[in-house]
């Protein structure tokens, strides 16, 4: 269980929201709520395939609309875990 910090999955994933990870899931299909490692931390991000692209491409989304989409090659993504279960304090 981690916690989130920061608003890029709201309304989802607000901060200081605790979430479950299943580890065992390292690959991003179906589509989904990962957690992956951006290379300075952890942080959660929506993945999905795009699809025909002739290497293995991802887009990294976040659900909030201040926070851009990123696309990526697939093997640069690093994904630590798939959320399975948000706690929120009321």
């Amino acid at each position: 269980m981690i916690e989130v910090d920061g608003d890029p999955m709201e309304p989802l994933l607000s901060s200081g929201d605790h979430i479950l990870i299943d580890v065992s899931r390292t690959v991003p299909a179906p589509p989904g709520i990962f957690v992956i490692w951006d290379g300075i931390a952890l942080v959660a991000k929506r993945i999905e395939h795009v699809p025909h692209s002739d290497l293995p491409r991802v887009v990294l989304k976040s659900l909030n609309p201040e926070y851009d989409s990123h696309e990526r090659p697939a093997t640069e993504v690093r994904v630590v875990d798939c959320v399975l279960w948000v706690s929120r304090r009321l």
